[in-house]
């Protein structure tokens, strides 16, 4: 049996997924080997995740976990974490405002009382993407219950209400609750109507976080050709998950090309380190990211946790961990409530040589232990 799991566990504690990976797979009676071959990954990987000696960094590995285990990934990654600190319990109370937006809805009422014009909507709309994108979790969420109300009025604003919709789900997919996501995203879109490139793009990663790849990549109709380099990443992204190298790099390739600016190259720039991740190329990820050099901090942030972890792997311990430091010193919510941030505290705070004290208390900051 796993050192982790004949641990004694609390409730509220996020714990690393090797943990809860072996929780899972002795109450669906899995035997490693069993649990292995469902997933279709080497026993030695199963083993070595519930010891604490590896991690997940791939989003291939734990959507293979959780459908070995028929589980939605979120119940591996412990998503939506709980509350630590005030700026992370405003964050986590979007949810219980949004499950009451729906509720209304569902009632048909829209619990908007005042006017509603276009050029408010769309200041809402800006203000709430450029607080995501700059890093400020906490601005997006005091914005998005009014955002979502004033979207529900009355008005006949389609691409207002599109764009709205676009930015709280990626919202809520950054807090870890998918499922509402996917809810508003579609609320808002007309029955039977085609979605924007952004509403496709943004169902593309949504997606992809609820381990379903495949379904990702049919959810994308058309020529290839045609598409905008918003969507060609996270499709990219859902076949590098599927071990589609070739036709992953095409899109990538496309993508480069089509690139209008600085930051669409490092968005590119940034899809290629992810999905070299995929294959395990760790090399490969450092040197993207380094072409990467006009991110937004929201994005940044991930990014500088997929190359702390390519440099673990690599055994550059050290630098990993300054990279996980900048990461939480660029976009503090966005790392607190990223999975594989708190899988490198995990990881990184008991290998050697590494400066103990400085992960703890970044575990406190997280709410682990």
């Amino acid at each position: 049996m796993s050192t982790l799991v004949t641990q004694e566990t609390n409730g509220d504690d996020p714990a690393p997924i090797g943990r809860h990976l072996a929780e899972w797979r002795i109450r669906r009676g899995l035997t490693a080997s069993r649990l292995a071959a469902r997933c279709g990954l080497p026993e030695q990987s199963i083993t070595d995740l519930e010891s604490g000696r590896d991690w997940v960094d791939r989003r291939r590995v734990v959507s293979s976990l959780a459908a070995g285990l028929r589980l939605d990934p979120i119940e591996l990654t412990g998503q939506p974490y709980p509350p630590c600190g005030a700026s992370h319990a405003v964050v986590h109370a979007t949810a219980w405002h949004v499950r009451r937006h729906l509720a209304r809805l569902v009632a048909g009422g829209s619990g908007v009382q005042d006017p509603v014009h276009a050029e408010d909507v769309a200041a809402l709309v800006a203000a709430v993407r450029s607080a995501d994108e700059g890093g400020d979790l906490h601005a997006a969420a005091d914005g998005l219950p009014r955002l979502l109300e004033m979207t529900a009025a009355p008005v006949t604003y389609a691409s207002l209400r599109s764009d709205a919709s676009v930015a709280a789900a990626r919202l809520l997919r950054r807090l870890g609750n998918p499922d509402l996501a996917y809810s508003v995203l579609h609320r808002a879109r007309p029955t039977g109507g085609a979605p924007t490139p952004w509403e496709m793009a943004e169902e593309v990663w949504l997606l992809l976080d609820m381990g379903r790849p495949a379904l990702a990549v049919s959810r994308v109709p058309g020529s290839e050709a045609m598409l905008p380099v918003d969507v060609l990443l996270p499709l990219a992204l859902a076949h590098a998950c599927l071990g589609q190298w070739v036709h992953s790099a095409r899109l990538l390739d496309r993508a480069q090309t089509i690139a209008r600016d600085l930051k669409e190259a490092s968005a590119v720039a940034s899809a290629w380190a992810f999905a070299e991740a995929e294959r395990g190329a760790f090399e490969q990820v450092l040197a993207h990211a380094g072409e990467a050099g006009h991110l937004l901090p929201g994005e940044r942030a991930g990014l500088l946790l997929l190359t702390a972890s390519a440099r673990a792997r690599l055994g550059r311990v050290g630098e990993a961990v300054t990279d996980l430091v900048t990461a939480e010193s660029v976009a503090p919510l966005h790392t607190l409530l990223h999975p594989l941030a708190r899988e490198l505290v995990h990881v990184l705070s008991s290998g050697p040589g590494v400066p103990a004290d400085g992960l703890k208390a970044m575990a406190a900051r997280f709410g682990m232990k």
